[in-house]
């Protein structure tokens, strides 16, 4: 049994990867509802390895062939706060290219309005103009902690998180178990803020690098990117299982989801810089602000297909999520502005992001009647996902694999309590 262990624990090790963040600054589409919410508390608290565990109304969210095993009415209720913090701080390094440009992007050098227009070195070096100080950076502290930050934002809210019900019964013979549940499938709680947003981009980016100027000058405009939004997408399930044998089980679960955001983006211009030959530059405040508010409504369908192997002292699971359409229904007011008009356009439609076939493997021990331990591997290739919006996008980037792999300990001093723990 010990080596069975090594070897699963081994197995998914080597096929693990972090979820990584998306490409900053997109546009509004389907941020935020890349990872479900752990619904029910005692899967939440064994870290959402519950995939391989049975009897349990839990089962309805986690792998409906774990409904196996339910022997009377279940009803479970809970509640959950969610909270999420933002924070960064961004480096610009000087190199031989436009050398002080950095200190504008930092924020160490604030330029004067009276220079706009103006070379850098005509101000700089030419004129040796005392209002062109450059504050030195904090030294002696952690550059990306919480203390040095160039900002931070926090959102949090308490909410309805499961409130499901199974009933088992026998029929020809075969035990039956179904079950139903109303929980919150995604809480959307999304941000994204670059304050150095630059069009186009002058130097080393994801995407390679940018061309450098050989005759001509570049215009490049930055502006402060913001975008945030708000909501609950919330999940009817139905599900069902059927205990094949004694020690198989098959279960079938349904779900349909629908919910709505409130949605913002602000993309506000501080100015524009012209990258010239011979290293020179200049800079120039500039006005132009864009500003959406609008509202989504997502819905979608799903099914789960789940199995489960029950042996003396452990049990193995696999729920498969069949591919699915998360709809998008969006509306939005559009106000764009600079220093002499305002214009204000409304307008609407229907994005789609059709997901692959996803899966989870669970594996639960155990190895005395009072402890439970138990290991789960998720697998949803987002990558391969496809989008189909009603406005062109060029800001869209694919998503990343989401992989996650989760331990969870279970231990029962009695049996009416149990001390629960999750990674």
């Amino acid at each position: 049994m010990k080596n069975v262990i090594i070897i699963i624990v081994l197995t998914l090790l080597f096929g693990f990867a972090a979820l990584h963040a998306q490409h900053r600054g997109d546009n509004l589409a389907f941020q935020g509802l890349a990872l479900s919410n752990r619904n029910d508390v005692r899967a939440a608290a064994m870290g959402g390895a519950y995939t391989g565990v049975s009897g349990d109304v839990a089962a309805v969210h986690w792998n409906p062939a774990g409904l196996s095993g339910v022997s009377q009415l279940q009803i479970s209720i809970s509640a959950g706060n969610v909270d999420k913090h933002w924070q960064e701080n961004q480096d610009y390094r000087p190199n031989r290219f436009q050398i002080t440009l950095p200190f504008y992007l930092e924020g160490l050098y604030i330029p004067d309005p009276r220079n706009n227009g103006r070379w850098d070195y005509e101000v700089f070096i030419e004129e040796r103009d005392s209002t062109y100080l450059v504050s030195p950076p904090v030294t002696g502290k952690d550059r990306y902690s919480e203390e040095t930050a160039d900002w931070q934002v926090n959102r949090n809210e308490f909410k309805l998180d499961n409130l499901s019900m199974a009933l088992p019964f026998k029929m020809a013979g075969r035990s039956f178990t179904i079950a139903g549940a109303y929980s919150r499938k995604f809480d959307v709680l999304d941000y994204d803020r670059n304050d150095t947003y630059l069009d186009p981009h002058i130097g080393y980016d994801y995407y390679g690098v940018a061309p450098r100027v050989t005759n001509d000058t570049l215009r490049v405009n930055w502006y402060t990117f913001e975008r945030s939004r708000s909501g609950t997408v919330n999940n009817i399930s139905l599900a069902a299982s059927c205990e094949l044998s004694k020690s198989v089980a098959f279960g079938v679960g349904f779900h349909s989801f629908s919910g709505s955001t409130d949605d913002k983006q602000r993309l506000d211009k501080v100015g524009w810089f012209d990258l010239a030959r011979n290293n020179k530059f200049r800079f120039s405040y500039d006005t132009l602000s864009t500003d959406i508010i609008g509202s989504s409504k997502f819905s979608g369908l799903n099914l789960d297909l789940g199995f489960m192997l029950k042996l003396q002292n452990i049990s193995l699971g696999v729920n498969l999520t069949t591919p699915y359409t998360l709809r998008r229904s969006w509306s939005k007011t559009t106000t764009v502005r600079d220093t002499l008009t305002t214009t204000v356009s409304s307008s609407s439609g229907i994005d789609k992001m059709n997901v692959p076939l996803a899966y989870r493997f669970g594996v639960s021990i155990t190895p005395v009647r009072q402890v439970r331990v138990a290991l789960d591997y998720e697998s949803v290739p987002y990558s391969r996902a496809t989008f189909e919006f009603a406005q062109p996008d060029t800001t869209h980037r694919d998503w990343a694999d989401l992989n996650s792999l989760r331990f969870g300990l279970e231990y029962k001093p009695w049996a009416r309590l149990a001390l629960l723990a999750g990674y």
